[in-house]
């Protein structure tokens, strides 16, 4: 599936605005459903989304290459 810069920018504000939520609730834990789970490993996949989500708008970026040459 390919996304497009907009898509994925709206990935990683998605994930950045749920890995603040996380770092802003007062325990280690969060309710999902009726259970309450351990919020590491959700940070830690949320991490590893805004991290997808960066090195794809790298490939998007513009870039230039500098060469020289001798004659």
């Amino acid at each position: 599936m390919a996304f497009d810069v907009t898509q994925i920018e709206t990935i990683r504000s998605a994930a950045l605005a749920q890995m603040q939520a996380l770092l802003d609730s007062a325990g280690p834990t969060v309710a999902v459903g009726s259970e309450e789970l351990p919020w590491t490993p959700w940070l830690a996949a949320l991490e590893r989304t805004v991290d997808w989500c960066d090195r794809k708008l790298a490939e998007y970026a513009p870039y230039e290459v500098h060469s020289t040459s001798v004659t």
